[in-house]
This record gives structure tokens, sequence and C-alpha cells, in this order.
């Protein structure tokens, strides 16, 4: 299992914070960040004189309010977290003021960045000749993995450095991604070249791991951070000739999982294959936690690649949602 840093509650709120999140988990839900956005709320909540655990209408205002160089999909999860642990006080009988519901916020529309096949060549050809760091010498070995790997088989970055070694079988060609973002464990079949590629770096750069080990590790041999991979990834664009449109315009890491869900769609449109029988497959192998969250993909490989449109509208354009991408 992956080593968890113990996070903890201060202040008034910290009793009822920590039998939240005790709630929470024994329903079946992680709530590792929620748990750090609550710690984070309760030292928030320490600037306020509250002589009990109540969500005044002063302290939810300030919390909600924007902060700068905020994502606002970040502001919407912290304000989530504290939204459902107000829920759980009301029910406790304390006093909370109620958080608007997040679906009146004008939360913008949001278009995922979709490299070009030629991109992902320039993208893959900058791993493959960065340069290690002092203080991880094996990240460039790494790198060029994950990045054929992220791309490949569509996965998180949490899911790619989150394998252990007894996750990637190389004999049967099958990755095991356990506990992913939606709770499911689900299985993901390895293309002939991207096994290759996983066994040279399992045989020539970590041969002493042992089954317990993460695949792509850190120097004391514990989980890669994700944040270290992010920074690497913003040079490898920039060695590739690959722009950076800026905070929330991308390209960013995750947009390499979209990118693979449109080009594959994209092919199997060229080669005339069913997409609805297609789709769920997709789906599943993305571990998506509905159909409908697969389907926006249609319209937006249907708009990144105008030939395909009419293939994509008469082959199923009924899956094709009203315009929403994600």
């Amino acid at each position: 299992m992956i080593t968890i840093t113990p996070i903890t509650m201060i202040g008034i709120f910290a009793e009822a914070a920590e039998d939240f999140l005790e709630f929470k988990r024994a329903q079946g839900y992680k709530y590792y960040s929620e748990a750090k956005v609550l710690s984070r709320f309760c030292r928030f909540a320490e600037n306020y004189p509250l002589e009990k655990p109540m969500l005044t209408k002063e302290l939810v205002a300030d919390w909600m309010c924007p902060r700068e160089g905020e994502a606002k999909k970040s502001r919407m999860h912290r304000v989530t977290c504290v939204n459902q642990f107000g829920k759980y006080l009301k029910e406790l009988g304390h006093e909370v003021c109620v958080i608007p519901p997040q679906s009146r916020w004008d939360t913008g529309s949001f278009t995922p960045y979709i490299f070009t096949h030629e991109e992902i060549s320039k993208l893959f050809e900058a791993s493959d000749n960065i340069r290690p760091i002092p203080q991880s010498r094996q990240i460039h070995k790494a790198l060029p993995v994950l990045m054929r790997l992220l791309y490949g088989c569509g996965l998180r970055i949490s899911e790619a450095v989150g394998l252990r070694c007894c996750d990637v079988d190389l004999e049967n060609g099958i990755l095991t991604i356990r506990e992913a973002k939606n709770g499911r464990d689900r299985l993901i079949p390895l293309s002939q070249s991207l096994i290759e590629i996983l066994r040279k770096y399992r045989n020539n750069v970590i041969p002493w791991a042992t089954d317990d080990d993460f695949f792509f590790m850190a120097p004391d041999r514990t989980i890669l951070s994700p944040n270290t991979v992010y920074g690497r990834f913003r040079r490898i664009l920039w060695d590739g000739g690959i722009p950076y449109n800026g905070k929330g315009n991308g390209p960013r890491l995750h947009d390499l999982r979209h990118t693979f869900a449109v080009h594959t769609l994209q092919k199997w449109v060229e080669t005339g294959k069913d997409l609805t029988a297609m789709l769920p497959v997709l789906s599943f192998f993305m571990g998506h936690k509905s159909f409908s969250v697969t389907s926006r993909y249609l319209r937006l490989t249907a708009e990144v690649y105008p030939d395909v449109v009419r293939q994509v509208e008469e082959t199923c354009a009924y899956a094709i949602p009203g315009g929403e991408n994600k």
C-alpha cells in the first residue's frame, strides 16, 4: 500500500472534522485530498472568533472567495469539501450558513489541449533527450517511459506513478490499476511496443526492484511525485518546440489522456469501427464513472478533426452531447 502522510486538524473544528472524515471513509470514500482541504479550512477558521463549530456567513463568504492564481476547478473542490462538511455539521445540530450550489457558478467552459500526431512525436523525442538532474538521477530514464504510457494507455498521472512492479505484468501484457479515481480497479491491455519499452526499463533501470516497489520511484524508493513529473513536462514541451499557452490553457500533462481518447476515436472512425459498440470499451478502458463522460470526446474529436465530422454524425450522432467538452 502507498504510504500516506498523516493530516492533522486544529482549532474549533478539529474534532468534528476528524469525525466527518471517519464517517465518509466508513462509507467507502478515500477522502485524502478532501482531508487536506479540511485541514486548511481548520487553520483558516482560526482567524475567526468562534466559540463552537459553526459555519457563519462571514466565514463561508471568505472561504468561497477566489484566490489569486487559483484554478476554478481547485476553488470548486475546496468549496465542495467544506459544503459536505457543512451538511454533516447541520445534521449534528450545528449552525450552518448554506453554500450556494456549484451549478450556479460561472465556471466557464473547459477545452482540453489535443496534441497533433506530429506533436506527440516531438514530445517523445524531447523526453528521450532530457538530461538527468542531481536530485533524481534516474528521472531522465523514467520520463520517456511515462510519457508513452500516459499517451498509449490514457492513464491519469496518479495511476501511472501509483503502479507497483507487481501491477505491470509484462508476460501477459496487462496493467492492473488499483483504487483509481472512481474507486474501481481495472485491467489495461498493453500494445506490443509498450510491452517492449516497459520490459527494457524494468530490466535495465530497476532490475533490483521487488514486486512491492513502485515501477516509477523516487530516489528513496517512495512514489514518484506527480509534481516532479509536472515540472519536467514543461521542460519537455519547451525542448519539443510545443508552445505552452499559460495556466488553464495548456498543454497540461493530463491532456495526454484527453489526446489518447480523441486519437483512439479518430482511428476507429477512419477504420470504420462501430462506435456504438466501441464507446463502452473506451469508457471502461479509461475508468470513467459513466458512459456520458466518454461520449463527450465524440464532439471533441469532430472539432479537432473536421474531416471525420460526417462519419461521427452518421454513426452515433445521438451520443454526441450538446456542446459540453470535458
